[in-house]
């Protein structure tokens, strides 16, 4: 399931991942990605991931999300607890052009944020 984060600079996207995500959250999803889009240009997200559960359906509609946003998406922040895909998101960020991927763990949310407000002031 995904929650949208209200306490964020209107410049950052800030969602929450937690529970069994379906198709139907990233149906919920996109409008709000859509319109952030079109706001700033770019999306600079804040990922909380909290303990989650894809279905097949969700893998699915995960990928071609990836695919719909990855050119306007500049940053991501990924707050996790778990190392391993703290790790598989910074090696993922690696790979892909333009795109700033950092992870941080559970208790560096102040951390996370810091980061992406400061690429905003190297950006201007």
């Amino acid at each position: 399931m995904f929650s949208h984060i209200n306490d964020l600079p209107n410049d950052i996207l800030g969602i929450t991942i937690f529970g069994k995500t379906t198709k139907a959250d990233y149906n919920l999803l996109n409008p709000i990605m859509k319109a952030h889009k079109e706001k700033n240009e770019t999306i600079k997200m804040f990922v909380d991931l909290k303990d989650f559960e894809y279905t097949a359906g969700a893998f699915w509609e995960d990928f071609k999300f990836s695919i719909n946003y990855l050119e306007a998406i500049s940053a991501i922040a990924l707050v996790t607890k778990k190392e391993w895909i703290e790790k598989a998101m910074e090696a993922f960020g690696a790979l892909v052009p333009n795109l700033k991927m950092e992870g941080f763990q559970e208790n560096e949310r102040e951390k996370a944020l810091a980061w992406l407000k400061n690429l905003e002031l190297a950006e201007k």
